[in-house]
């Protein structure tokens, strides 16, 4: 499909979405954005099975606090499975699920596309900082 085709087809997509669709649309895509949510997805998908403490170690600079946040709002969202051993000490496991498999396979054209132009975002905005130096700014 083209490029104008496919935007053609968003108006479609967009009309078709309920309001309630529309909220989740935009509470799943926030996952899109969040560096620890992208992170976690990206590390389960490419390291398979992992407990909380693994991924911490591979993810520099998330604080406890984070992880088990981004852990919770990603297994709500199905992206994730939980699977608790029961065992003294504690041994939890997570992993992908296919929903969330599928979610990282569609990350990965648009990071493709982001590292394609990476230049010329960076020129954009010399060019805009230059162009606008001494501008209020709203």
């Amino acid at each position: 499909m083209s490029e104008e085709e496919v935007i053609r087809q968003s108006q479609v997509v967009c009309d078709a979405l309920s309001a309630e669709d529309d909220g989740l649309k935009r509470e799943v895509l926030t996952h899109a954005g969040n560096r620890w949510s992208l992170g976690i997805v990206h590390t389960l998908g490419v390291s398979g099975k992992l407990r909380h403490a693994e991924i911490g170690r591979r993810l520099p600079g998330v604080t406890q606090r984070m992880l088990t946040r981004s852990l919770r709002q990603l297994e709500r969202d199905g992206l994730i499975s939980r699977f608790d051993h029961n065992e003294v000490p504690p041994r939890v496991d997570y992993e992908l699920t296919a929903l969330g498999r599928s979610f990282l396979a569609r990350m990965v054209p648009l990071w493709t596309w982001l590292l394609e132009n990476a230049e010329g975002f960076r020129d954009a905005r010399v060019r805009f900082d230059t162009d606008n130096t001494g501008r209020a700014h709203l």
